[in-house]
């Protein structure tokens, strides 16, 4: 396993372990859990390091769900280029104003994530991207204070007495870490650092074939992130 791919698991497995702590501590306020996919709707880019993982838990898939995840894709993404026709495949997200992207992610009005499977599960739940480990917790930034909204299933009555010490976090040092892991995997796989570069999800699999799984056979590795709900 390249040391590249040792860190930036470790920075995962971080954030899961604190949303774990957020978890244990306030059970009776979280909804999260196996078929739970309120925050699974939604169209949303995620970093260039995340999309190498979800590409990987997507080609261990069985042929069949493969298929019918990839049909399930192809109809946001045909959305994506409707929008933007002059963004090319792999359909990387780089260089495009933030106007755009919030055009794209209107046009596409919340679409169901293609990896869920019939019962509302995540099919690639051990590969899953940052966005999706820290989702449905209130994210507090040590600088900046609470974020503007969590989901609706959890904490509904606000942020508890004291509950600022364990949702409290740096969050901009969460952000310049994972622009180090898409530094250097854009750099090991293609040659070029791109600490900003990101990609949407249905991308990643519509491409999976031409683009993505020749990156994933040249790095293998065994993911072992596990949620801390289950």
């Amino acid at each position: 396993m390249h040391d590249w791919m040792k860190r930036h698991l470790a920075f995962l497995e971080e954030n899961g372990e604190w949303f774990a702590r957020v978890f244990a501590t306030y059970p009776d306020q979280m909804q999260c859990g196996r078929g739970c996919a309120l925050c699974c709707h939604g169209l949303f880019d995620i970093s260039f390091a995340d999309a190498f993982l979800l590409a990987e838990g997507y080609g261990r898939l069985p042929s069949a769900q493969r298929e019918q995840a990839a049909a399930r894709a192809q109809v946001t993404q045909n959305l994506i280029e409707h929008e933007v026709p002059g963004l090319d495949p792999p359909f990387l997200l780089r260089g495009l104003p933030h106007s755009v992207l919030d055009r794209i992610v209107e046009s596409a009005r919340s679409p169901r994530c293609p990896l869920l499977g019939s019962h509302d599960e995540c099919l690639v739940y051990e590969c899953r991207p940052l966005a999706c480990r820290l989702e449905g917790a209130p994210m507090v930034d040590s600088r900046d204070g609470p974020f503007g909204d969590w989901c609706e299933l959890n904490f509904k009555q606000g942020l508890p007495s004291g509950s600022l010490d364990i949702l409290t976090r740096d969050y901009y040092a969460i952000q310049a870490a994972e622009d180090i892991s898409n530094e250097v995997m854009s750099d090991l796989l293609l040659g070029k650092r791109l600490p900003e570069v990101t990609v949407f999800i249905p991308s990643v699999v519509t491409e999976y074939r031409s683009f993505w799984h020749s990156l994933v056979s040249a790095v293998s590795r065994d993911c072992q992130c596990k949620h801390p709900s289950d």
